[in-house]
C-alpha cells in the first residue's frame, strides 16, 4: 500500500499524439527502473510509458520519473549515420540552453552505456504543448492571422536563439567555430556517397554547385540544425511558443542554415507533389507567410544587410535542400530494408528526386 497521495496520472497530451500499447517499439523497462534507481531516479510503477507518435528518427517515449512527467529519447533501430541521432551532443546542447533559454527543456540525465537499453539515451524534461503537426494544427476553422501568426512566430524563435552570445551562456564547447559551410556540405556529400541507394542525376549537379559556391565563415550563432516546424511546441490558445524539440544535431555554426532547413519544409503550391506529400505543414494553409517573405522578416530581425548575406542564404537552401534529399533516401531505404516495419516511410522514395531539383532551383535564384 502507498503512504500518502495517489500520484496525478491525467494524460498530460493528446492521446492521439501517443502509439497504442501494441504497436510502440518495445524497451526493458525494468532494466531501465533498475539502472535509473541506481541513479536516485525513480521510474513511476503506477504508469506504462508510452511511445510518441510523430517522427521518423529517435524513438521518444512519455515517462513518469520522480513523480514528474518526462521524456526518454534513444536513436532509432539499426545502424545509425555518423553525427545523428546523438544524445550526448543533445544533452551537452539542453545543459547548456535551459538555463539561459525558456524554450529548452532541462536535461535530466543522460546514458552513455548502450547495456541499459540497446542505445545510450536521454531524458528530458516534458514540456505540454501544442506540436504543430498538419496543414491547419489548430483545427479546421484556423484563421489567416493565426495562419500568419504561426509563420511569424517560427521566424521570431530562430532570431532569439541565434541572438544568445555564444560566449557569455559557454556554448562555446559545442562545436568548432570556423569552417562549418564546408564540413556541413562534406558530411552530406558522404551520407549521400555512402547511402545504399543511386542518387539521382540531379543530386550530382547540385553537390558541383554546392562545392563552387561554398562560402567562408561569416556568422556564426548557436544553431539547432534541424529546426523545422514540428520541433515547436505552442500554446494551443495564445500561439506563445513553450519548447523547441530535438538537439540532437545541435552545434555552432551558420544561423543562416536553420533558416534554409526551415524553408525545406516549407512547403509551396508549386513545390514537386511528392515532396508535398511529406510537408504537410501549415505553410499550406491561407494566411501562412511564403519563403520570401519569411527571409526578409528574419534578415530584418537579425539585422542580415551585407550584399553577401543574400548569395549565402542561397547557398544553405541549396545545401539544405540537398540535406533533405540524403534524408529521404535513407527513410526511404529502410522502407526497402524491412517494408512492413517501415511501411510509413516508402513515401520518401518519391520525394528524393523534387528535394535536389528544388536545391537546383535555390541555386539558380529560382525558388526566392
Amino acid at each position: 500500500m502507498m503512504d500518502g497521495p495517489l500520484p496525478d496520472l491525467t494524460l498530460p497530451v493528446d492521446a492521439r499524439l501517443l502509439r497504442r500499447a501494441e504497436e510502440a517499439a518495445p524497451l526493458d523497462w525494468p532494466r531501465l527502473a533498475d539502472y535509473l534507481a541506481k541513479k536516485g531516479l525513480m521510474l513511476d510503477e503506477a504508469w506504462t510509458p508510452r511511445q510518441f507518435a510523430g517522427g521518423y528518427g529517435n524513438l521518444n517515449y512519455l515517462i513518469r520519473a520522480g513523480g514528474l512527467w518526462a521524456v526518454l529519447r534513444r536513436p532509432p533501430f539499426g545502424p545509425i549515420p555518423k553525427g545523428a541521432n546523438d544524445m550526448a551532443r543533445e544533452y551537452k546542447a539542453l545543459s547548456v540552453l535551459a538555463p539561459v533559454w525558456p524554450l529548452a527543456p532541462r536535461a535530466l540525465h543522460f546514458a552513455e552505456d548502450a547495456k541499459v537499453i540497446g542505445a545510450p539515451f536521454l531524458i528530458s524534461e516534458f514540456r505540454a504543448g501544442l506540436p504543430l503537426h498538419g496543414v491547419r494544427p489548430l483545427g479546421p476553422d484556423m484563421t489567416e492571422a493565426q495562419a500568419r501568426s504561426l509563420s511569424e512566430l517560427q521566424c521570431d524563435v530562430l532570431v532569439a536563439l541565434h541572438g544568445l552570445d555564444i560566449e557569455r551562456i559557454g556554448a562555446t564547447r559545442l562545436g568548432r567555430m570556423d569552417g562549418f559551410a564546408a564540413r556541413s556540405l562534406r558530411g552530406w556529400v558522404a551520407r549521400l556517397d555512402g547511402g545504399a541507394l543511386p542518387p539521382p542525376p540531379a543530386a550530382g549537379q547540385l553537390v558541383s554547385w554546392l562545392k563552387r559556391r561554398t562560402p567562408r565563415d561569416a556568422r556564426r550563432a548557436l544553431i539547432h540544425n534541424d529546426f523545422k516546424l514540428d520541433n515547436v511546441l505552442v500554446d494551443p490558445e495564445t500561439l506563445a511558443p513553450r519548447a523547441v524539440l530535438d538537439w540532437d544535431m545541435a552545434t555552432l555554426g551558420a544561423p543562416l542554415f536553420d533558416l534554409a532547413t526551415l524553408l525545406t519544409y516549407w512547403a509551396a503550391g508549386d513545390d514537386p507533389a511528392p515532396l508535398r506529400a511529406i510537408n504537410l505543414t501549415h505553410s499550406m494553409a491561407p494566411g501562412a507567410m511564403s519563403r520570401r517573405a519569411l527571409v526578409e522578416r528574419y534578415f530584418t530581425a537579425a539585422g542580415f544587410d551585407h550584399p553577401t548575406d543574400e548569395d549565402d542564404m542561397r547557398f544553405f537552401l541549396a545545401l539544405a535542400f540537398a540535406k533533405l534529399g540524403v534524408v529521404c533516401m535513407q527513410l526511404y531505404s529502410r522502407f526497402l530494408e524491412d517494408p512492413k516495419a517501415n511501411a510509413r516511410n516508402e513515401k520518401f522514395g518519391a520525394a528524393v528526386s523534387g528535394a535536389f531539383e528544388l536545391g537546383l532551383a535555390a541555386a539558380g535564384r529560382e525558388l526566392l
